[in-house]
């Protein structure tokens, strides 16, 4: 011991000195030691001097204190404190009883910072229990962040005083919304929403939640729902679509909010849409990003994960519960089913485009079954995410020019169609197959539209056999959708929600061109009088017309406004008539046969009145149209007179320009977006229809 402790000191005596010596270090050449003590190899040889510098010593950095070290020395002042303080209550409260002691002011460490320090004065006599009870508590939860207790496991970590509240969404005060919840006539409209919302799956309210907490957990899915289910009563309905707006509003401009609720309350607004359509406030391609941007804020396109920044401490919040991850679920694939068809309607770009975990979820959705109209989800999703293929492949600035003619467009057809076809082998045992079937007749109708292309001129003719295929499987696809239109009962037609009525117009179109006489089509041997007799659309449009015309609610004196179905009737009246002109073979002038008397004025010719019976007898009767009955002594068109809230620009029938014999009606609906998009409206003022809620 001794020794290594003398060795120590010795060793300590000694000077430092550099590892090489001055000569070796001036020459910049490795120095190595020699066998005479004190000198290296070099000088040695040389018999020059060696001479050793000393070693310069470092000087030694302070290094500050690590965050962590700063940490726990202010949780050991705080304990410290505690104790300190704790101690002299107890003696003080021994001795004597404290004076009144005014209340303490308190500043924050930083402006806005959660943490509080109290001033000390001079002369402390004491402070309150409470006081000492709010630090003793506030201790624990510090102590709560660097612990666990028996109930904690190392996968939980504490919430600390960062701890996460589900906050309610503001409530809409407003006397309407709640006279119908102090009447009861919330829980009659949630029930007539529960029905309808049997075409749109993507938004379910359960049996057992009443309006009163709907209301009170999601009042602006509870207004949206408020205003799709009032179809029955157009003024109530205007009262609270105007209220949805500037609520909407308010959410997302004034006041922006991102929550579940809101998406959902946005997708039902969309989906019965055409009952407060209106050309002079529609905004659907705004509404429908809008939705889209809501959606992604809150985490919608992929597996839950916060939004909101989560600080060290505070750990990751629990994921939600099984029923609210479904929620979510439905609320991203109704999104993208709105998406895909209002971007195909309008002739626009979809921006949400299919992924795989779209897919995922909605076979989760299948599979676990909470409600039975989730088994038709994936079948819906599905079959959009082909309509958006034929879109995206046939229908863009590339290929909108190719005919049949090209051998890439017949490929791309037999691909797609195959595709259709698969998918109809999957979805036919589904329960919704009315649903099912209107969707499918309709992207059927569009795939094969693509025969109706004109040929170029210098491009071969197409294969005869192909071109008529096509235009046989676009005919019956169109007829399929209007036979299954009909299929429903005209008191279930509130049931059919916006983006199937959205595509109506799209179909008649494609059967009317295919009806009427044209060269291209008879030089492959395509027969327009067989296509007449095969569909007879004019029956189809006939009874639309009656049905509409029962459905609406309009009336002079107790409901002045068109309604939604009032516009469709005088749409498909008008129709009818053009395609009648259009169909009919041209016939020397002569001496018009005068009509039936008819409560309205029309402004065409007498072409724009052609009888039914007369045309009639053209297309021999077949046995499909015992479906659509003979209606053609009906008065379909209401009053000339009648305003259709047409008051701007000085016209009292938004309708009056259609009724010309020289309107292009086939024009009017190629138009983007057809009767519903801006187009029509900046080109034909004369024919706005809808209400319009005023700001």
């Amino acid at each position: 011991m001794q020794e290594n402790e003398g060795h120590s000191a010795a060793k300590a005596e000694q000077p430092r000195t550099l590892q090489a010596c001055q000569r070796c270090r001036n020459l910049k050449t490795k120095c190595l030691p020699s066998s005479q003590s004190g000198r290296c190899q070099r000088c040695s040889t040389s018999g020059n001097e060696c001479v050793w510098a000393d070693a310069p010593r470092r000087a030694r950095k302070l290094r500050a204190p690590s965050r962590i070290a700063q940490v726990e020395q202010k949780i050991d002042g705080l304990v410290a404190k505690l104790v300190c303080v704790s101690g002299n209550e107890v003696t003080s409260s021994s001795a004597f009883i404290p004076p009144t002691v005014p209340p303490r002011v308190t500043k924050p460490v930083v402006p806005g910072g959660w943490m509080s320090i109290e001033p000390q004065p001079e002369a402390r006599l004491g402070k309150s229990f409470d006081d000492a009870e709010v630090d003793r508590q506030y201790l624990e939860e510090i102590r709560g962040m660097h612990g666990f207790d028996d109930r904690q496991t190392a996968g939980q970590p504490s919430e600390g005083p960062f701890r996460t509240t589900k906050r309610l969404e503001d409530p809409i005060d407003d006397e309407l919304i709640q006279s119908l919840l102090a009447s009861g006539e919330a829980e009659s409209l949630m029930k007539e929403f529960r029905s309808i919302s049997v075409t749109f799956p993507f938004v379910v309210i359960s049996p057992q939640l009443s309006g009163t907490d709907l209301h009170a957990e999601k009042p602006m899915l509870f207004l949206a729902i408020m205003t799709a289910a009032s179809w029955k009563d157009y003024s109530q309905q205007r009262r609270l679509d105007k209220i949805y707006r500037t609520e909407l509003a308010h959410r997302t401009i004034v006041r922006p909010r991102k929550t579940l609720g809101l998406v959902q309350s946005v997708l039902v607004y969309l989906s019965w849409y055409h009952f407060v359509f209106s050309h002079k406030t529609q905004q659907i391609f705004f509404l429908h990003h809008l939705v889209i941007g809501l959606a992604l804020d809150i985490g919608l396109h992929q597996d839950y994960q916060p939004i909101d920044f989560t600080p060290p401490l505070r750990g990751r919040p629990p994921p939600p519960s099984g029923k609210e991850l479904r929620e979510r679920q439905r609320a991203f694939l109704g999104c993208y089913y709105i998406s895909s068809m209002v971007g195909g309607a309008f002739q626009k770009p979809n921006l949400l485009k299919h992924t795989r975990f779209m897919t995922e979820a909605a076979e989760s959705l299948g599979k676990e079954l909470e409600y039975e109209s989730d088994e038709v989800i994936s079948h819906l999703i599905s079959l959009r995410q082909i309509e958006e293929q034929i879109q995206d492949i046939l229908f863009t600035a590339d290929t909108a020019q190719l005919s049949l003619s090209d051998g890439r467009l017949l490929m791309l057809l037999r691909s797609i169609e195959g595709q259709l076809d698969a998918w109809k082998a999957q979805s036919c045992y589904s329960a919704s197959q009315r649903l099912l079937e209107l969707s499918f007749s309709f992207s059927k109708t569009l795939l094969h539209s693509v025969s109706l292309r004109p040929h170029a001129l210098n491009a071969p003719p197409p294969p005869q056999s192909a071109q008529l295929n096509s235009l046989f499987s676009a005919l019956e696809g169109g007829k399929k959708f209007l036979d299954t239109l009909l299929s429903f009962p005209a008191s279930e037609y509130h049931l059919i929600s916006f983006s199937e009525w959205m595509r109506l117009p799209s179909v008649i179109m494609t059967v009317a061109r295919l009806c009427m006489p044209n060269d291209e089509h008879a030089a492959c041997g395509w027969d327009a009088q067989a296509a007449q007799e095969r569909v007879r659309l004019e029956l189809c449009l006939e009874s639309l017309c009656f049905r509409m015309q029962k459905l609406s609610t309009y009336d002079e004196v107790k409901q002045p406004h068109s309604d939604y179905w009032r516009a469709m009737c005088f749409m498909m009246d008008l129709t009818k008539n053009w395609y009648i002109r259009k169909i009919r073979p041209k016939a020397p002038i002569q001496k018009p046969v005068q009509p039936p008397q008819r409560t309205t004025t029309e402004t065409g010719t007498a072409e724009a009145s052609y009888p039914l019976s007369v045309m009639s007898s053209a297309c021999p009767m077949h046995a499909s149209e015992a479906q659509y009955p003979a209606l053609a002594d009906a008065n379909f068109t209401c009053e000339g007179s009648a305003e259709m809230d047409g008051t701007a620009n000085g016209s009292s029938d938004p309708f009056a320009l259609m009724r010309s014999a020289d309107f292009d009606i086939e024009q009017f609906f190629d138009m983007a977006g057809g009767i519903w998009g801006d187009q029509c409206y900046d080109s034909y003022s004369d024919m706005a229809f809808g209400s319009g809620a005023s700001f």
